[in-house]
């Protein structure tokens, strides 16, 4: 017998380093250029949400190319080899430490405990990060060391809270067997990202709500949010990323050139830390509603494969099931009636529809039968009588069934199956 061989390692998950290199440069760019303060830094929101959808035997080298990044990031824009290896050190721990944590929190079935389990992972990574790079900070530029550690642990709980919601939705997103969207929620999705476009350009460009009050240009942040919900309950995990990742580019882009509702004149980095704060609760938003959407689309589809196995019972043991509402008149049926009877469910949808297709010997039975029924008669004694069907001859049907009460005693459905016998040829006259 032959050891059992370890699993192996996928080294595609290696090209996360791209995405997280990305954000990086961009994160950078929006830092103070003279003292290198970190203002805005989204690299720990990939890292952490690559580490939620990778296997876990695979996070080894996650981290070895997180390291990798972060080294030639902190390399790139510092020069200082000491700085640049805590820095990656820091940065690859703590991003394990919180993609750790929101996997060891998460309950089994997702939903809403992810959300408590991605801001405790949050805290405990930024925590990490303080400790760590707080640390050095402290030892090597004591002057501004608390300023900075300060902005740095914002914008790291802000990168985290920002995209790894927005990637994680990607775990929920399954690729519809139709072939995509209807053309209806596709026009809407169109809709509502142009709409979470022009709304954004129009809330953070500083020429056109110079001249508005105040409390309206402060008001005019809702509206970004409205699309963007708009867009994840439309297009799903899909939308809400999309809607993310774009209100999080155009937000700090436009807020970092001074404008928006959000700037302050004796503080100008004030603007981005806002921002920061309005994204994050735009991500968490948007996760909210994609878990909600997702437990929804779950609960259908166990619904739909629960009635898919009852009506393949249905079918097997030759029976139908029906329900009969007093109130309405409707009749429903369960079941293969298409082969019972040759027609849609439909065809059968009250009690006239089935007196019609009844053979008229029975008709009058029938009549009295349910009668006594909605009256609330208890006799559960089967009933024969025979059904037309569609290619000729009449089906005999075996009822089984009887009302069931309400609380004050009348009758509140009529339940029951039929059982399905043979096809009896048409009479000859």
């Amino acid at each position: 017998m032959g050891m059992p061989q370890a699993p192996r390692r996928n080294p595609y998950c290696l090209l996360w380093a791209v995405p997280y290199l990305l954000c990086g440069v961009f994160s950078r760019l929006l830092n103070d250029p003279v003292s290198h303060a970190v203002f805005v830094w989204l690299p720990p929101g990939v890292a952490v949400g690559a580490y939620l959808l990778t296997r876990r035997q695979n996070w080894p080298l996650l981290l070895a190319a997180f390291f990798c990044a972060q080294l030639a990031l902190t390399s790139f824009t510092r020069g200082q080899p000491a700085t640049a290896l805590v820095f990656a050190i820091n940065a690859s721990v703590s991003s394990l430490l919180a993609a750790w944590t929101v996997r060891r929190l998460t309950p089994r079935e997702g939903g809403l405990g992810l959300v408590a389990a991605l801001l405790a992972g949050a805290v405990a990574g930024a925590a990490l990060s303080a400790l760590l790079g707080g640390g050095w900070l402290w030892l090597t530029q004591a002057s501004d060391a608390l300023v900075r550690l300060r902005t740095w642990v914002a914008a790291y709980l802000a990168g985290i809270l920002i995209l790894a919601p927005a990637l994680t939705g990607w775990a929920h997103f399954r690729p519809r067997r139709s072939g995509g969207p209807r053309m209806r929620d596709l026009a809407l999705g169109v809709i509502a990202y142009a709409g979470l476009i022009v709304s954004t350009f129009m809330t953070f460009d500083g020429e056109m709500i110079r001249n508005l009050p105040y409390v309206v240009t402060f008001e005019l942040t809702y509206l970004p949010l409205v699309f963007a919900v708009l867009a994840a309950l439309v297009w799903g995990p899909l939308g809400g990323t999309l809607a993310v990742v774009t209100l999080t580019g155009m937000a700090l882009y436009q807020s970092a050139q001074g404008e928006g509702p959000f700037v302050e004149a004796n503080d100008p980095w004030h603007v981005l830390l806002a921002t920061q704060v309005y994204l994050v609760v735009t991500a968490l938003l948007i996760l909210l509603v994609n878990t909600l959407r997702g437990a929804r689309a779950q609960e259908l589809e166990n619904a739909e494969q629960w009635r898919g196995r009852f009506d393949l019972a249905l079918a097997g043991s030759h029976q139908l099931m029906y329900r009969y509402s007093p109130f309405d008149g409707s009749l429903e049926l369960a079941g293969d009636v298409q082969g019972a009877f040759g027609v849609q469910a439909a065809a059968l949808a009250n009690l006239d529809a089935l007196l019609a297709l009844a053979h008229p010997d029975d008709r009058a039975r029938l009549t009295l039968h349910w009668a006594a029924r909605r009256a609330g008669a208890q006799d559960r004694t089967p009933l024969l009588f025979r059904m037309a069907h569609a290619g000729g001859g009449w089906r005999v049907v075996s009822d089984r069934g009887s009302p069931l009460e309400d609380f004050d005693g009348s009758v509140a459905v009529v339940a029951g199956m039929w059982r399905l016998g043979d096809i009896e040829q048409a009479d000859v006259h």
